[in-house]
């Protein structure tokens, strides 16, 4: 997996426009991080996410660890509650791991296809910390 910063941390003016950053006020709470919940018991909950070219997933935040999949190649754009935006650029089978978030550490940001081909992810998102 490639990152590219595209936009460093609290420049809110570089791609940020007054719809992005209205979107990220009205969802600070969102805590749907998958498009589909496709299976939850006490432990964990496995999230699907299918992203048509030039679709989002809207912003939303993540306060539990968890890890994605990337099931095929494509290319990505988030925006963070940061004011960061950044790139992202996928081959098929990458696994990325955030195993430190909670409540006191969190990050909000969106999902945008904007590669050519569709996203494709699994997320499982862990109930418990640790």
């Amino acid at each position: 997996m490639k990152i590219i910063d595209i936009n460093k941390v609290g420049n809110w003016s570089s791609g940020w426009t007054e719809e992005l950053k209205a979107s990220l006020k009205n969802q600070q709470n969102n805590i749907q991080v998958g498009e589909k919940l496709i299976l939850e018991n006490e432990n964990f909950k496995v999230w699907s996410i299918f992203l048509p070219k030039g679709a989002a997933l809207p912003f939303h935040k993540h306060n539990k660890p968890y890890f994605y999949t990337a099931i095929n190649a494509g290319k990505s754009r988030s925006y963070y509650s940061d004011g960061s935006v950044k790139e992202m650029e996928y081959q098929a089978n990458d696994i990325k791991y955030f195993n430190d978030l909670s409540e006191d550490n969190f990050f909000i940001h969106n999902l945008e296809n904007i590669g050519k081909t569709t996203l494709v992810f699994t997320t499982v998102e862990f109930k418990k910390e640790g």
